[in-house]
Formats: structure tokens, sequence, C-alpha cells
């Protein structure tokens, strides 16, 4: 009943486990997928959202930078307005003192195109304080001519209107330079570029921007702003050098994503694994420990039984003679140390799994360790013996004498009890390498493959016919096992099936100089 406990509350925990993490993970790659696909969407967006509002702040200084060339005209024409009152241009002749202005002539001059004459009109009556302006264009031979009209007074009062044409070749030079002092480490290029109105030819204007603005190879455009007057039919752009930049920057976003999602799904997965073996760890060791409490029982239980049976034997005076007396209070003896080592069994695993024990290390001969375990296992007359192989000039062990003699008697018991009724039980001694081999060997049934993995494991025990049916708490070798790595050794195993086993352990052996 409560091994089907312990198995409803597993798989409750793993569907729980599966509903709270798997189910999230899979909608979160569902996502990544998504944010992958269309990653590069994004990036043109989110580049031409940043650059369209850097196109804004350049069309601002660049409208500014025309206010300035046209209030620098001003000056020059109105210092000599009134000297030059009956020629047709201002002082400054046909010399533009900006490079992005051509000279400054009156309106009424014969070299200002008609068609301009409307626009004239407006600004005669829009205009009239010293500096204000205002910008017109016309259609001339199929292309687009820039004007800045503008009103000079003299210093006497005297006022003129004039026109003074955008150099556009200059202007578009001019914009590089304006963009880099307003963005100095700006990596895209700022462009000015052909106009929208596909209707006239404009070949003048794209000759110019051919010659100043080429678009070449290498190069992508990531936002474009239409301008107005006087910049109408013509865009700003911005471009970032390379085939294509877009796709770069979308590939790196691309792997950063899936390396940031590869990482975060190995880490839920190692979890989720880990999680599930801890669940399958507690699971097995709750078995485990329900097995031990009924084989502790039973081991219990048969000597108690026999205590209790020979005691009334004794109350109730069926034991007349005194060989009986004697024969039950052997017997009683018995099972009474069979009980006392069974419960220093127990309290010894308690005090390893605590680390309360303490070693009392010693340099120790191996004969002598061995001379140790063998009279402690003839004085609990076991009913079964073993022979000794010792090789000759054994280095000394420096270990705890008690404990190390606590592992041996560990096997021997061990090989007594998964022996045949014609034992046959080695206890060797030899030197390998560096360290010293103490191996039991015995003509068992053999260790089956899949248990040798587990049977230094605290509990386990194999399940086969005579391992249930010999006496065991499961606690023997993992007691050996903890005790040898305590000393800096190992022990391991060797097992044919259905030939017999040796267990061997391998303790450092003491330098020549003495203890460690």
């Amino acid at each position: 009943m409560a091994r089907t406990s312990e198995l409803i509350d597993f798989r409750r925990a793993f569907w729980w486990l599966l509903g709270g993490v798997l189910l999230p993970s899979v909608a979160l790659v569902a996502f990544g997928v998504v944010a992958v696909t269309n990653e590069r969407a994004a990036v043109e967006r989110r580049l031409s959202e940043e650059y369209t509002g850097k196109l804004r702040a350049v069309e601002a200084g660049l409208r500014t930078r025309l206010d300035e060339a046209v209030a620098e005209q001003v000056r020059a024409v109105r210092a000599g307005l009134d000297e030059a009152a009956g020629d047709s241009r201002a002082a400054t002749g046909t010399t533009a003192l900006d490079p992005i202005l051509h000279s400054a002539l009156r309106v009424d001059s014969p070299e200002v195109p008609p068609r301009l004459a409307e626009s004239v009109q407006r600004a005669q009556s829009a205009l009239g304080k010293d500096g204000e302006h205002v910008f017109a264009s016309i259609e001339m031979n199929g292309e687009r001519r820039r004007y800045a009209l503008f009103r000079a007074i003299s210093p006497r009062g005297r006022s003129q209107l004039f026109a003074a044409e955008l150099d556009l070749k200059s202007l578009a030079l001019e914009l590089p330079r304006l963009a880099a002092t307003m963005e100095p480490h700006e990596r895209a290029t700022f462009q000015l570029l052909t106009p929208l109105d596909s209707t006239a030819p404009l070949d003048t204007l794209r000759r110019l921007v051919s010659e100043v603005a080429p678009t070449g190879e290498g190069r992508a455009t990531v936002a474009r702003l239409p301008l107005d007057a006087p910049f109408e039919g013509m865009l700003l752009t911005a471009e970032l050098a390379g085939d294509d930049p877009i796709a770069a920057l979308a590939f790196r976003n691309r792997t950063l994503y899936v390396a940031l999602l590869a990482l975060l799904y190995s880490s839920i997965g190692t979890g989720f694994a880990l999680t599930l073996r801890e669940l399958y760890r507690g699971e097995k060791l709750s078995r485990l420990k329900t097995d031990f409490v009924a084989n502790i029982s039973h081991e219990l239980r048969t000597p108690l039984t026999s205590v209790r049976l020979f005691a009334e034997t004794l109350q109730s005076g069926r034991a007349s003679t005194p060989e009986e007396v004697k024969e039950c209070l052997t017997l009683l003896s018995s099972e009474a140390e069979r009980l006392s080592l069974l419960v220093e069994k127990l309290l010894d695993w308690s005090r390893l799994e605590s680390g309360s024990r303490e070693l009392h290390k010693e340099s120790v001969a191996v004969a002598s360790l061995l001379d140790q375990a063998g009279e402690i296992f003839r004085a609990q007359q076991l009913g079964a013996s073993y022979s000794t192989q010792l090789e000759e000039n054994l280095p000394r062990v420096f270990i705890d004498r008690d404990a190390m003699a606590q592992v041996v008697l560990n096997l021997l018991h061990n090989a007594v009890k998964y022996t045949r009724e014609d034992k046959k039980i080695v206890l060797r001694a030899r030197r390998e390498g560096k360290q010293v081999a103490i191996e039991v060997e015995d003509n068992g049934l053999g260790v089956r493959t899949h248990d040798k993995k587990r049977i230094f494991e605290r509990f386990y025990r194999a399940d086969d016919l005579l391992s249930r049916r010999t006496e065991g708490t499961g606690l023997g070798l993992a007691i050996a096992k903890r005790i040898v790595e305590w000393h800096g050794g190992t022990i391991d195993l060797e097992s044919t099936l259905g030939e017999g086993s040796i267990f061997r352990v391998l303790l450092p052996a003491e330098p020549r100089g003495g203890a460690p």
C-alpha cells in the first residue's frame, strides 16, 4: 500500500512538473521562433525609427544653415545698396559670399527669370522688414530652380527686394559635413537624393545627385525623409555601409536570440532532468528505507523470538536438568550477541553518516591486521573457515586498525553468507604498485552485472533467491566502502556469475620513512 502511495505521489509530481515547466517552455519556444523569423522586419523598423529622428534633426540643421547664408547675403548687399542705386546688381556683384547661394540680383534685373514674377509679387507685399526672406521654386527647361527672396534696407532707408538662387550642388556637398558636425560618431551616411516628381526630367539635378551623392554598391538605405519647401520633391536618406547591413544586424540578433534560447532551454532541460532524477532517487530511497525497515524488523524478530522462547522455557521449568538449563542460557547468550551485532552495525552506519566517528590512524603491519580480523571471525563461530595467502615483505599501512578490521570482517561475513555449502574462501594480501591489496575471494554464485554497480549502496540487496533467504540489512558493504574511502583507498568487485566473487580493498602503502 505504501509503495502504491509513493508511486502515485511520484506521478503527481511528474505531471505537475511537466505542466508547470514543459508547457510554458513550448510556448516560449514558439515565441522565440516567431521573434527570430521576424527579426529582419524588427531591425528595419527599429533603424527606420531611429534614423528618421536623426534625419529630422539634420533637416532642421540644413534649414538653419540656409537661413544663415541668406542673412549673410543680406548684410553684404545692405551696405552697398545706396551706392548701387543706379545699378541692376547689388554691391557684391555676381560673386556669392556663401557657396550654397549664387549672387544676389535685384528682382527687377533682366537676369531674373520671368517665371519668378508671381513669387516676387507675393514677396513684395509679404516682406516688409529688413532681412525677411521667403523661398520660391520655378520650372525652367524641365528642371526645378530654387530661389531665396529677401528684402534689404540700407542705413538711409533705401529698400530693395533681391533674389538669390540656391546652389544645390554646393548644398549637397555641405550636407555630409553638416551631419558630421551634428553627429560626430554617427556610422550612417546622410544623402540628398533625386526628387520624387518623376514626371519632370530634371536632368540637371539627376546629374548633380550622381556627381555628389552616388548610391553605389555596398550601402543600404535605412530611412527616408521627404522634404518640404524649398526642398520639395527631394529626399534626405540615411545609409549604412555594407552589402546588407540590415541582414548582418538581424543575423547577429538572431544568433544572440538562438544562443539565449538554447541556454534557457538547456537550463530548463537540465533542471527538469535533475528534478526527475531527484524525484526518482527520493522514491528509490523511500523504497529502500521501506525494505530496510522490513528487513531489520525481520532481523530483530528472529533473535527476539528465540530469546522469548528460551526465557519462557526457563521460567516455566521445562528445562529440568542442568544440561538443558545450560543449553538454554548458551542459546540466549548467542541470540543476545546476534542482537548486539545488529544494533552495533546500525550505530556504525549512523556514526558514519553523521561524521561523528573518528579515525585513530597508526602504522599497522598487514599481517597483524588480518590476524585481528581472523580472531574476531573465529570467536563468532560462524561454522565456516578460510585460508590466508600473504605476500612476503608487504609494506605497512597507515590505518585505523579496528575500523579496517571491521571492513575485512564484513567481507568475510559476506563470503560466508553468499557461498554454497562447499565453501572455499581465501583471504589474500599482496602489493599492487604503490598500494596494498586485500582481497576476499569466494566460490559463491557471483553477482549479476546490473547488481555490481549498486551493491555498495546503502540498504541495497541483490534481488535473487539466495539474497532473499539470507539475513542482512544491506549496510555491510556500504559501511566497508565508506571506511575504505576515509582511508584514501578504494574498494571494488570482480565477479563471474556462477563462479564466485573477489572483493578487493586497495590502501595506500606507507612510505619507507614512516607515516605520511
